[in-house]
């Protein structure tokens, strides 16, 4: 191996590791949209934990497709149509971050957005959306980079099980896992995704 190509394999390590290394980051999407706040309470090697104050979510019914990648755009699209005023109340409300997407029985996906604060004490009604409102929750929390796909969701669910393995976490239980995403599909650089499971 030369050293000019040594050379382009360590920088080239260093721009991936730029763009997809996103641990602890709180996402640039946050400081355009509004997204629930949290503490963090515990941090870990490629986990953290948080804990979330009575967050409000609408939710779309399960959505059922075996593609994650699938399911959460057929459930996104009815969440966007939503806040753009096709609600009982034909009332547009901001936008926030992140679109989340809950995974059970292998098949099944509620994708839901963060309500609003202004909007939270009386979200407005929609055909086929419930307002979940979240008790306050511990999330053990992975974050990774890039795109969402149905082959690389799994792994990094696995990873975040690896992580709290031998932790007081690894006894708790928790239902399923959530998949967030905080950025708009055309955004092609600093990407930031996590896994959450919810206690």
């Amino acid at each position: 191996m030369t050293a000019t190509t040594l050379q382009f394999l360590v920088l080239t390590t260093f721009i991936v590791a730029t763009f997809f290394s996103v641990e602890g980051k709180i996402p640039e999407s946050c400081k355009k949209y509004e997204c629930p706040t949290y503490n963090v309470t515990e941090m870990g090697k490629d986990y953290e934990i948080r804990s979330y104050n009575s967050p409000v979510w609408i939710s779309t019914s399960p959505v059922q497709d075996n593609s994650l990648v699938a399911a959460t755009r057929k459930g996104f699209s009815r969440l966007f149509s939503y806040v753009n005023g096709y609600n009982n109340e034909k009332e547009v409300i901001k936008m926030t971050a992140p679109v989340i997407s809950e995974v059970s029985n292998g098949n099944s996906t509620v994708v839901s957005l963060y309500v609003p604060l202004a909007n939270q004490k009386n979200p407005p009604s929609a055909d086929g959306l419930k307002v979940q409102r979240w008790k306050a929750s511990y999330v053990a929390v992975r974050q990774f980079g890039g795109f969402v796909t149905d082959s690389n969701f799994m792994g990094e669910v696995d990873a975040l099980k690896g992580s709290l393995a031998g932790t007081k976490w690894a006894s708790k239980t928790h239902n399923g896992f959530i998949v967030a995403q905080y950025n708009a599909p055309f955004e092609l650089f600093n990407r930031v995704n996590e896994i959450w499971f919810l206690y």
